[in-house]
């Protein structure tokens, strides 16, 4: 949970974790552990297929490859679709019909993402990805693994469609996809997230402060605008119309 106008942590949870007050007590029974991971933070260092979170990736991608007509999308879903022998299928196997790239989206149409997927420059994409944060490390001060997105000239259809939809080889961080949100909340601008106010000495004076910093403007602030409005929709229309009321 993130503050996205100053990038401040209001909270941060891995599970399994421990209790700080007891580490130097447990300290060599976890060390010689090598099967335990709860000194991994899975928040910073766990890598997880996206899924359909990685589709605000996707729609930015298609808005910026076509910023005028991007509204004009239109797809037939059938619930699946295939190239060669390789088959995208909708949730359940759902047939949307025809959508446009609102719809798409508030619905989380795998087989449409697909084929915008399909449709993209491959080379525009893969510099997206990097303004993204992907396939690099993150300038924040505490450990972190990298994300990775792997696009190229000699990516295939199928894994084309997989990447589309947040699968496949692609692999984040939940505090890339933390950070990337927020950056859409915070009209395409990007604050370096950190976790820690001050540090104050036995005295009670504050000897350091961390203040608000910017990583800079990975969107354009209309782009970070429509990515919003698609994400609404989701809550108002689409698979997460359960949260609506809350």
């Amino acid at each position: 949970v993130t503050e996205p106008n100053t990038g401040k942590v209001l909270a941060m949870v891995s599970k399994p974790d421990f209790n700080p007050e007891e580490i130097s007590k447990i300290w060599d029974d976890l060390i010689a552990d090598d099967k335990s991971s709860i000194l991994l933070n899975r928040v910073t260092q766990g890598l997880y297929p996206p899924g359909s979170t990685f589709k605000i990736v996707t729609a930015l991608e298609y808005i910026k490859e076509h910023p005028d007509t991007y509204q004009n999308y239109s797809y037939n879903c059938t619930g699946t679709i295939t190239r060669g022998e390789d088959r995208i299928q909708c949730y359940h196997g759902t047939v949307h019909g025809n959508v446009g790239f609102k719809k798409s989206f508030a619905k989380s149409c795998n087989t449409s993402f697909a084929n915008i997927g399909l449709s993209f420059d491959k080379s525009h994409f893969a510099n997206t990805l990097q303004s993204l944060l992907f396939n690099q490390e993150l300038a924040v001060a505490f450990n972190t693994s990298i994300s990775r997105v792997d696009v190229s000239e000699e990516t295939s259809e199928a894994d084309m469609m997989q990447v589309s939809i947040g699968q496949g080889t692609t692999a984040i961080t939940p505090l890339l996809l933390n950070m990337i949100t927020c950056a859409i909340a915070n009209e395409g601008t990007l604050m370096k997230p950190y976790v820690v106010d001050y540090v104050q000495n036995s005295a009670g004076n504050k000897i350091k402060t961390f203040n608000p910093s910017s990583y800079g403007k990975i969107m354009e602030q209309q782009e970070a605008e429509i990515l919003k409005e698609l994400m609404t929709n989701v809550v108002e229309e689409g698979t997460a119309s359960r949260l609506k009321d809350l």
